[in-house]
């Protein structure tokens, strides 16, 4: 008897602390749609179209600098994501979503860049409306019930210097991608997703090669910044996105069998945001 006691205050205890979490998650949710607009601001929007300009670059394995244009639209749970460049090599990247299907652009027929092909194989970055953040009318969190997705708070932590409140987003499809949406303390703006992918590396057909074989990374940053007022609501104006592939090469190469790790950035500064926009049904087609 004295047994049972002591397991249903255990359960008690943590059914409490369940509660806490969810109650705590919840507040900063609320806190943080607040922070884009009063609820009825938000709901007013049907329809975005951000436009502006685009920096891409290559930081680590490769050189490479390129400017260009950006355009984001999106409606309801629709969205259409370009980052244009005018390079006949690497055109730059373009998704699209209806809600539940996803198409990326091909940098030639058959063959994906690094991050298009992250983002094909981990759909729910843009079909979740995770991608572009606030910067979208599918915002992720504006549009919980419908994703079934579930957040876990996991309390403020310092991220380059300052203390951000970060929650852990799970996607219905209950993937190996992890994400994590940061907050600002003071404000509750959204400023940072980070979407991270570990792939072990298959077993090998001896001890010695399994031992050789180094696992795949994968790291996805969105960043936010600059937030500006545009009627009712308050939107970034500045769009970083980073991604980093730590990829092996052969362990068995004489030469090339360490890591090789590529960084690449877009820099995009939204020079305009038009909420309620007609837009043309057919640029959400998923053909």
């Amino acid at each position: 008897m004295q047994f049972l006691g002591v397991v249903a205050v255990l359960l008690a205890m943590l059914s409490a602390s369940s509660a806490k979490d969810e109650m705590q998650v919840g507040d900063l949710v609320k806190q943080h749609l607040n922070s884009i607009g009063t609820e009825q601001a938000r709901a007013a929007v049907k329809s975005r179209a951000a436009e502006g300009t685009v920096q891409f670059r290559i930081i680590n394995g490769g050189a490479g600098n390129q400017d260009g244009k950006e355009v984001f639209i999106s409606e309801g749970d629709k969205l259409v994501s370009l980052l244009k460049l005018p390079n006949p090599n690497y055109h730059g990247e373009r998704f699209v979503t209806d809600g539940k299907r996803i198409v990326v652009a091909e940098v030639r027929p058959g063959y994906y860049s690094s991050l298009g092909r992250f983002v094909l194989s981990n759909n729910e970055i843009v079909t979740d409306g995770l991608w572009g953040g606030t910067l979208s009318a599918a915002w992720a969190l504006g549009h919980l019930d419908h994703h079934h997705a579930k957040l876990k708070y996991q309390g403020l932590k310092k991220v380059d210097g300052r203390q951000l409140h970060r929650v852990d987003y799970t996607t219905a499809k209950h993937t190996n991608l992890e994400i994590q949406l940061y907050f600002e303390p003071d404000t509750f703006r959204h400023v940072m997703t980070l979407y991270s992918l570990t792939i072990s590396p298959p077993i090998g057909t001896t001890e010695l090669e399994t031992a050789k074989q180094q696992p795949t990374h994968y790291l996805l940053e969105e960043r936010f910044a600059d937030f500006k007022q545009s009627a009712d609501i308050w939107l970034p104006s500045r769009w970083t996105i980073q991604f980093t592939s730590d990829v092996p090469l052969d362990p068995n190469h004489p030469i090339l069998n360490q890591a090789q790790t590529v960084v690449s950035e877009f820099d995009v500064k939204v020079a305009s945001i038009n909420d309620n926009v007609g837009l043309d049904p057919k640029n959400f087609e998923i053909k």
